[in-house]
């Protein structure tokens, strides 16, 4: 196959669109959008996912890498400037001392009773003290062994001639004790009552030395302090044993000499003086008679009233005596009689009346016995009832000589009582006494070494494994949180389907980078800046990348040519870009190509006057092109097409260069003459691209927007920013003018930014699997 055969046979297996000459005559009405502003878009700051955070540390991983190798070089380098440090260690145990030995801790009035925990977090404190940090250095002779740092004062002092020798020696002692508490570390641990004691110093010996005197400084002092508080403590009872002494004497003579004069009886137990005297028992004997005469004269007095105020036949037998009981029986045989005579005969009977006769005198005895029954039983309730006042009267006057022995009984049991307290302070002091002496002839201690520091033999800073380690971390955070922090504020358009969603625009193609693309086709590129070109030897020397870039603008064609609603595709398009380098001339010739390939005529137009790179491309030379059209007054009907635009190498695909420059190229583009031209080669050609030049720059793209039946703003990934997208967007909008979408230009297939873009990728994985 030579050639120009393989230059007109259409690539295999694409699908040939209608020729040009059986198309009907171009009535495309593109569908102008909705007034779109800028408010319309996305947030400016939408929220990003962990995978857009980890897709941005991948494509941002060397600068990552060169973070954690600083920040790990630069661990290095201060470790190496860093003096040697030697660690010494020591620990030690504190046992819960007993404080209440022999109870010697009642007898001190400013002793509490500390838990074991706050015991050991004292001594810990003490441990540390500065009056320990001194006896050390007075011990280990430190002034002179130590190089202490500069203090703030020293260089001021030093440059005082009349500076104070005191002064300096205490500065100086000032700064050793210092850099000890600088350098001593002390850790607790309560639950197991041990301490760990770490000292830091240049000179290993130095340090173990350190750590072992402070710890045998705080075991003898601890000893030492406990001595001298239990020897006070015997001093100070001593003192205080010949004043209790005194005081007990006394009191005993006060006791004696009450008793004297008082005259009370004690019994055999001294405690029990104010209840068993004879005034009280003859006072509880009293009580105890006139109890019961208050009971016997209530007796009487009852029996009195109820013999008085009841009816003789119905007192109980023991109120009556046995002759009236007898009256009262004859009584009642007498009055039975009589009603069974009264029955039977008349009042005036003699029987009737014999037996009324006996009835009247048994009642007069009747009546004699109970007046000797009142008189009896009123004689005995008088005799109680004086019996009972004359109790009641020596109650009162035994009543009056006991008060008066209980104010003396219990002003001697008070007495008695202080002469007990001052006896009993007496002999527990002189127990305390000897308590203290034998607690003072002890000098135990609760503290334990359990190891002693020994010279370290290797550093303990600097750490250089732990230092690199922490300086890998810190620029490793360092590192991601600067990549993470400039991918958050980048505003360049990156990556498929972010225009999208800023522009409100269909995305019709993403065009990846030329180095990364892959699988087989027919086309290959001239130069890295040139287009697309057809092969003509076949299909074995073609490169990968180049058949994805080829599949690319395929896609991308598709997209623009697909029947809209009306049933027609656009016929003239202009391709801008909001700022200058982002390939739209590329885009726009490889667009021309593969509309060539597939069958159609296609026109390419050069109308950036500016810069013309097309006739650069296709090696064709710019001396008649669209200046010299606009600025003829011959008219277009006149002109024929192939004088007008100039055939490419590739068939089917023309080109009208941009034509000389000349002054006022902005205005030709205002001529009359664009309109016609356009209307004419779009009835000559299937598809026309205009390569327009940057329209934030230059107004050609807006007016040649408005002769055309849409715009493509071309994009190029990683250095369009978005606000320039979204102001050439507006300014189209505000024209009238129909923009089609957007194209990506440029896109680096590693960089994986938002969901669009693996489909992308995988698109691309599958072609070069063919």
């Amino acid at each position: 196959m030579n050639s120009s055969d393989a230059n007109n046979k259409p690539a295999k297996n694409v699908p040939l669109l209608p020729a040009a000459s059986q198309l009907a005559p171009p009535t495309y009405i593109p569908a102008v959008p909705a007034r779109w502003t800028p408010a319309d878009s996305v947030d400016e700051n939408p929220s990003f996912s962990l995978m857009d955070y980890w897709d941005a540390i991948r494509r941002y991983k060397f600068v990552v890498f060169a973070f954690v190798v600083v920040g790990a070089l630069g661990a290095l380098v201060l470790s190496s400037l860093q003096t040697p440090m030697y660690r010494a260690h020591t620990s030690l145990e504190v046992e819960d001392l007993n404080e209440n030995f022999q109870n010697l801790k009642e007898s001190d009035p400013t002793a509490q009773a500390p838990s074991a925990e706050s015991y050991f977090q004292t001594q810990v404190k003490i441990l540390q003290s500065r009056e320990m940090i001194e006896l050390v250095i007075d011990k280990l002779n430190l002034m002179q062994r130590m190089a202490s740092p500069k203090h703030f004062w020293s260089g001021w002092i030093h440059r005082n001639s009349n500076a104070d020798p005191v002064l300096q020696q205490a500065l100086q002692r000032q700064q050793v004790i210092d850099g000890i508490q600088q350098n001593l570390t002390v850790q607790a641990w309560g639950e197991a009552r041990t301490a760990e004691i770490f000292y830091d110093n240049s000179d290993p010996r130095l340090a173990s030395d350190v750590a072992n005197t402070l710890v045998q400084t705080f075991i003898g002092e601890s000893r030492e302090i406990r001595w001298n508080s239990t020897q006070n403590t015997a001093e100070w009872l001593t003192g205080h044993l010949k004043e209790l002494d005194k005081n007990l004497r006394n009191s005993e003579a006060k006791l004696q000499e009450f008793a004297r004069s008082t005259g009370i009886i004690l019994s055999s137990d001294k405690q029990d003086v104010a209840g068993h005297n004879i005034s009280e028992d003859k006072l509880k004997q009293i009580q105890e008679e006139l109890s019961r005469a208050q009971g016997d004269r209530t007796q009487k007095q009852a029996d009195y009233e109820t013999a008085k105020n009841t009816p003789i036949e119905s007192l109980s037998p023991t109120q009556n005596n046995p002759a009236l009981q007898n009256y009262l029986i004859k009584m009642a045989d007498l009055k039975s009689q009589l009603a069974n005579l009264s029955a039977t005969y008349t009042p005036e009977h003699y029987k009737v009346q014999q037996v009324q006769a006996q009835i009247a005198d048994l009642q007069k005895a009747i009546d004699s016995e109970r007046a000797n029954l009142l008189r009896h039983s009123k004689d005995d309730y008088e005799a109680a009832q004086r019996r009972q006042q004359l109790l009641a009267a020596a109650y009162e006057d035994q009543a009056k000589s006991v008060s008066d022995m209980a104010g003396k009984t219990i002003q001697y049991a008070n007495l008695q009582h202080e002469v007990d307290t001052n006896r009993e302070l007496y002999d527990a002091l002189l127990l305390r006494i000897k308590q203290a002496g034998l607690a003072a002839a002890m000098r135990s201690s609760n503290v334990v070494v359990v190891d002693q520091a020994k010279p370290p033999v290797l550093p303990y800073r600097p750490n250089f494994p732990m230092n690199t380690a922490l300086g890998l971390m810190t620029g490793l955070f360092v590192g991601v949180g600067f990549v993470l922090m400039r991918d958050r504020f980048n505003r360049n358009i990156e990556a498929p389907g972010i225009s999208q969603g800023y522009l409100r625009l269909p995305e019709l193609g993403v065009i990846p980078a030329a180095k990364l693309a892959s699988r087989r086709f027919a086309w290959l590129p001239a130069s890295t800046k040139a287009p697309l070109q057809l092969k003509s030897d076949g299909h074995d020397s073609v490169t990968r990348e180049h058949a994805n870039l080829a599949e690319a603008y395929r896609a991308t064609l598709t997209s623009i040519l697909l029947p809209t609603l009306h049933g027609e595709g656009p016929r003239v398009l202009v391709l801008t870009s909001p700022d200058p380098g982002a390939g739209k001339t590329t885009v726009t010739s490889n667009l021309g190509m593969a509309t060539a390939e597939i069958g159609r005529r296609v026109l390419l137009v050069d109308a950036d006057l500016r810069r013309p790179r097309l006739h650069r491309l296709f090696e064709i030379p710019n001396s008649f092109g669209l200046t010299d059209i606009l600025r003829i007054t011959t008219p277009l009907e006149d002109i024929p097409v192939n004088q007008l635009v100039r055939q490419t190498k590739i068939p089917g695909l023309c080109l009208v260069p941009s034509g000389p420059t000349t002054d006022g190229l902005s205005s030709l583009l205002y001529s009359p003459r664009l309109a016609e031209f356009l209307q004419r080669v779009a009835k000559e050609f299937d598809l026309v691209l205009i390569d327009a030049p940057p329209m934030l720059h230059f107004a050609d793209a807006r007016v040649l927007g408005r002769h055309s039946d849409g715009v493509i703003l071309v994009l190029r990934s990683g250095q369009t920013k978005r606000d320039a997208a979204m102001l050439a967007r507006q300014r189209f909008d505000e024209d009238g003018t129909c923009v089609l979408g957007t194209i990506l230009n440029s896109w680096d297939l590693k960089n994986f930014r938002s969901p669009y873009a693996y489909a992308y990728s995988d698109a691309y994985k599958y072609n070069a699997a063919v």
